[in-house]
């Protein structure tokens, strides 16, 4: 099980929790931004084939801006980490980094449980919309296994 995200190109390290399915149906995220889920009924950085999803909030009302604003500047070639509660440590190289409007996120894709070992963070991005009550976009970093 994953239990810390750490994205030197970001200067960013966050606690990983292990979440599922809200009561909307969607991934449920933690409240706090500063720790990030990973949906634990999907691959796991040790399994061989899939996506490994990690989820987080960019900011909230109570709690503030979170880290994974700075994921921003993570860029292609970059090198995540996931440090799993054996000690192990999973490593991918960043592909891309995207602002996908909410609508067009595809979601079948983004939870692939074969293919590629792959690892997804997700949050929220583009323009705040209050009308709408959130992000436009959720900003997608795809990284590929390295190891």
């Amino acid at each position: 099980m994953p239990i810390r995200l750490v994205v030197a190109g970001a200067a960013l390290t966050m606690p990983v929790k292990s979440v599922g399915v809200g009561a909307d149906g969607q991934m449920a995220l933690p409240a706090d931004p500063s720790t990030i889920g990973w949906y634990r009924f999907g691959p796991g950085p040790a399994d061989r084939a899939g996506s490994v999803v990690l989820g987080g909030h960019l900011d909230s009302r109570e709690f503030g801006v979170g880290p994974l604003a700075r994921l921003r500047k993570v860029r292609p070639g970059d090198l995540i980490e996931i440090t799993m509660t054996d000690g192990t440590v999973a490593g991918y190289r960043v592909t891309t980094v995207k602002d996908i409007p909410k609508q067009k996120l595809a979601v079948d894709d983004l939870f692939d449980r074969e293919g590629s070992r792959r690892l997804r963070i997700v949050t929220c991005g583009g323009p705040y919309d209050a009308d709408a009550g959130g992000y436009r976009d959720n900003l997608v970093v795809t990284a590929v296994a390295s190891s």
